[in-house]
């Protein structure tokens, strides 16, 4: 079967990138809040920002952004209008991709003990 006319994920790269623009979200807005509190869960779930290299906390920032496209993806084909199923299929592949690459499962935050922590005040 034909696949038709394919409805295309578009991008543009920006003439002026700055980095950490997650930060500067503007987090009043439903996805800028959404995007910041995905991505604080995830590196919580992974044991703090402490506890990450620069590559991973890079690889949540990807994990985020893949999720928002997938679920606004989700909701555009749940009101009836059409997806491009191939582009949702590798968008949920690169995200379980790194979702691997981050690890699956809930980390431990290192913690001070009640001693370390009297110690240093």
């Amino acid at each position: 079967m034909a696949r038709g006319k394919s409805v295309r994920l578009l991008a543009s790269i920006p003439a002026k990138y700055s980095p950490d623009f997650m930060d500067r979200l503007d987090k009043r807005t439903v996805l800028g809040k959404a995007v910041v509190d995905r991505y604080s869960a995830v590196v919580a779930d992974l044991g703090g920002d402490q506890n990450l290299t620069r590559i991973k906390l890079s690889l949540v920032r990807r994990f985020t952004w893949f999720e928002v496209m997938i679920e606004g993806m989700e909701c555009r084909a749940a009101a009836g209008e059409g997806v491009d199923i191939g582009s949702w299929t590798q968008l949920t592949n690169t995200w379980l991709g790194i979702a691997r690459l981050l690890g699956l499962e809930r980390k431990a935050r290192t913690v001070r003990s009640l001693r370390q922590h009297l110690e240093a005040a």
